[in-house]
């Protein structure tokens, strides 16, 4: 067990590589605000010395691992309030504590345009890369959106369906987990009208995941 790596101390807890291509994959960040010289994922950054709690992330597409100590909550409140600003998406990891005031303030109760709760831990690494042992807490992805980025329900039902195949279950169940007060009676509709429109096709049947029984699968058409 790496002991420096666990400690309550330790604030640098860079983020996996493979796990920001996925994310940058979906959003296409250009502003990593919470960074050093070696940990940077973005061209443009923010350093210590720099301060990004001062700087201002207005009209970037932010990822932003922050340091995971004592003032993180001051982190989370400046994730929020520069997603109001115009232009601005902001994706943050933090731990998954979902007890603190921060994360209620902040985050819960319709303040996150989405709250992607990670399944198991996440093994985050040293400034060159090399990976630890497993975090001792779970995480989870935070993303805000200012309100001229906000993403209709329409472009996330259209936006699941490119990455896989999914029923229509399965979508809603998806959004739900992401913190969307969606139901398949939301997603059915978009997906016929996509369907017209030349955004969505039919891929045959198989066994829903959700309710265990045969449903159609939906997924994008080609060029959509």
């Amino acid at each position: 067990m790496n002991e420096a790596l666990l400690s309550s101390k330790k604030l640098d807890w860079c983020t996996p590589a493979d796990f920001f291509a996925e994310l940058d994959q979906e959003f296409h960040f250009n502003l990593d605000p919470a960074a050093t010289d070696k940990s940077a994922k973005c061209a443009r950054y923010f350093t210590p010395a720099d301060d990004g709690l001062k700087e201002s992330w207005g009209g970037s597409c932010v990822f932003c691992n922050p340091p995971y100590g004592r003032n993180i909550a001051e982190w989370v409140k400046k994730g929020y309030e520069e997603s109001q600003k115009p232009g601005t998406v902001v994706v943050m990891l933090i731990p998954s504590r979902t007890d603190t005031s921060y994360f209620h303030d902040y985050i819960l109760h319709g303040k996150a345009d989405e709250i992607r709760f990670l399944r198991g831990r996440l093994k985050f690494t040293d400034e060159d890369g090399n990976a630890k042992d497993s975090a001792p807490f779970p995480s989870a992805v935070v993303i805000w959106r200012s309100k001229d980025m906000g993403q209709s329900l329409r472009d996330m039902v259209l936006d699941l369906i490119k990455g896989e195949s999914m029923t229509a279950n399965e979508i809603a169940a998806t959004l739900s987990d992401r913190g969307q007060q969606v139901s398949r009676s939301d997603v059915g509709p978009i997906l016929t009208k996509a369907q017209a429109a030349g955004k969505a096709k039919n891929a045959g049947k198989r066994v829903c995941s959700v309710t265990g029984r045969s449903a159609i699968v939906w997924t994008a058409a080609e060029g959509a």
